[in-house]
């Protein structure tokens, strides 16, 4: 995976911070960091590594995850049905596997990358600086394993790695987790309470979507507009309609308040029914959920019992220290006792409802999305579509399986059919594995707007830069440093136009910006920019480059490579201050001429997916 110029010692160091590396050694391998351009040969980044073995280590992570499901399903001592036929693995944080540096898989692939390393250096002595105990933990049974010596010492970082809540939530104890779970969703439900509103029809269709991403003119008309829908809610307006909405975290109660008035709005639709699931909770469920939560708790005892399952059998690597945490929050603790509300207010609802001879649902993998196929099959519906609504990214493992898990003998729950929104997604999907006879291609109903006239390229004095930061706290941290260096340095030649996303609250950035609203759609403000810097995770990219705007995407040693034009020539791609000025100082010659027709399916019409719907 990488061969060191000059190793005569065998000894091989580790760098896990995100502090500078002041350590002399004859080989460096930083964990947190990309090496930058005054860094000697004796310095490699991992974080590169994965960049250049990308299709080999994604193709390791997806097969440890279907064997850590195999090993899990096929034990007596580990299984768990919570019904007849559902095994509980498929709720796991673990199988969901979403990019959050909580779930660890980012570090799986640093460590599959290490493995080989080791063996391709002919290491003898390993140094590691860390303070994450779980990863020095697996790195000492890798070296045990390869005979090896191994030291450690303590390693600081700059940055919390994680927040105060993450951090109290950390030491309380699971069950008092549950607790809480339980009595935030029971106000919830309370909240959200309302009178019944008309019949479900029979052989109608049922969508399955977040409260989340309304158009708009909600807060005008107060009719329902869904940005994951679009123009598709206009071409459904005589047909009998479903609408299941999940919350996404509207906890607060006056948010609650503001989504039950709407909701009553929504309504009003003479053959369109919309319904929080979250406010569907009878004593059964509640009862049932609590009693599927203690049945999960006392199967998850002792934990340790899991640890055989995350060998991994091709290398031979235990990786239970680095998931034992989230694993076990998975069976004890706040995620498990929303995992069985999910499936127990699933159940309700799926089983009491008229035969439908339609479910379509927002495809991410999600534990209730599991539930709910497993369900919708159970009490007999009719087919089921899942619906990649944004782009498929090279690493975004939620619609990423190994490829057993497509064959005959397979008992994951998935849809009949998956939705694909244009070339770009397809291409993906298919260069993952998925097969070709499940995928069905539609209209890019998120992404219809594209096909609008491009923005005229601005030049600006000074030269004005739109930022538009991730959910990700890692992501914006290593976006903002970067932009922190350059603006030091040249303070008075950028215009720093500054939209964080809707979720977060930036503070002590060290230079002058505009902050704009973070809920305001992003193109509102491409008039005003010179190009547009964005992390690699945000599909924000492909509104600049289909815009014609210059795009600039930074990479987070902490997190993969997400975007959704990855190694594509229309975007630049830096990792450190140095790229970036260069990056910033070349825009003009890297003016995209992407046509947004050659990315996604954009007839306004809808065609294909009248036609998928037959309506």
């Amino acid at each position: 995976m990488h061969k060191f110029a000059n190793n005569s010692s065998g000894v091989l160091t580790i760098w896990d911070s995100d502090s500078d590396c002041l350590i002399e050694a004859e080989s460096i391998l930083l964990w947190r960091q990309f090496a930058d351009q005054n860094d000697t040969q004796s310095t490699a980044s991992i974080c590169q590594v994965i960049e250049d073995n990308c299709s080999v280590l994604r193709e390791k992570i997806l097969r440890l995850i279907f064997d850590v499901g195999s090993s899990v399903r096929g034990n007596p001592k580990t299984q768990h049905q919570i019904r007849v036929g559902f095994d509980y693995f498929w709720m796991t944080q673990f199988h969901s596997r979403p990019y959050t540096q909580s779930a660890q898989l980012n570090n799986l692939a640093k460590l599959f990358a290490l493995f080989d390393i080791l063996q391709e250096n002919k290491i003898e002595k390993l140094i590691v600086y860390s303070s994450d105990i779980s990863l020095n933990k697996v790195i000492a049974n890798i070296a045990k394993m390869l005979r090896i010596e191994f030291q450690s010492a303590r390693a600081k970082n700059i940055y919390q790695n994680v927040s105060a809540a993450v951090q109290i939530k950390k030491f309380t104890p699971r069950p008092l987790l549950a607790i809480a779970a339980l009595l935030m969703q029971i106000k919830t439900s309370i909240a959200l309470k309302q009178k019944p509103t008309r019949c479900i029809e029979p052989n109608s269709i049922s969508f399955f979507d977040y409260w989340y991403r309304f158009a708009d003119s909600v807060n005008t008309d107060r009719k329902f507009a869904s940005q994951y829908w679009s123009r598709l809610v206009e071409k459904l307006d005589q047909t009998e309609i479903n609408w299941w909405h999940n919350l996404v975290d509207q906890s607060k109660l006056n948010e609650l308040t503001t989504a039950k008035s709407i909701l009553t709005d929504f309504n009003q639709h003479p053959r369109h029914t919309h319904k929080i699931i979250d406010a569907q909770v009878s004593f059964r469920v509640l009862l049932r959920s609590i009693v599927d939560h203690g049945r999960l708790f006392i199967k998850s005892m002792p934990g340790k019992k899991f640890a055989p399952s995350f060998v991994d059998p091709n290398t031979g690597i235990n990786f239970w220290p680095l998931f034992r945490r989230e694993w076990l929050n998975s069976y004890r603790g706040y995620e498990a006792l929303l995992n069985c509300l999910r499936f127990n207010r699933l159940e309700s609802l799926i089983s009491t409802i008229p035969h439908q001879r339609l479910g379509v649902y927002l495809i991410e993998n999600q534990p209730w999305e599991m539930a709910m196929i497993h369900l919708w099959r159970r009490f007999k519906h009719g087919k089921l579509i899942g619906v990649a609504h944004s782009t498929v990214r090279f690493w975004d493992l939620r619609l990423m399986s190994d490829v057993r898990q497509f064959n005959s003998n397979s008992v994951m729950p998935r849809p009949d059919c998956i939705t694909v929104n244009g070339n770009l997604a397809k291409f993906s999907i298919l260069e993952s594995g998925y097969p070709a006879s499940e995928i069905i291609e539609v209209e890019a109903l998120m992404y219809l707007h594209l096909s609008a006239k491009k923005a005229k390229q601005k030049s600006n004095s000074p030269k004005t830069i739109l930022v538009a930061t991730d959910y990700l706290d890692s992501a914006t941290r290593a976006q903002l440093r970067l932009l922190e260096e350059v603006v030091e340095l040249y303070p008075s030649k950028y215009r720093i136009l500054l939209k964080p996303h809707w979720s977060q609250s930036l503070e002590n950035f060290k230079f002058e910006s505009e902050v704009v609203p973070g809920k305001k759609d992003l193109s509102h403000f491409f008039d005003q920019a010179d190009v547009l810097y964005c992390s690699a995770i945000t599909s924000a990219v492909i509104d600049g480059v289909c815009s014609g705007l210059p795009v600039i995407q930074c990479l987070d040693p902490m997190s993969f490579n997400l975007s959704p034009l990855r190694e594509n020539i229309a975007v630049q791609t830096v990792r450190t201050s140095a790229e970036l000025v260069k990056a910033l100082d070349e825009i003009e010659k890297f003016a995209t001429e992407v046509d947004p027709n050659e990315l996604f399916n954009l007839d306004s019409n809808l065609p294909k997916w009248k036609s998928l719907l037959e309506i």
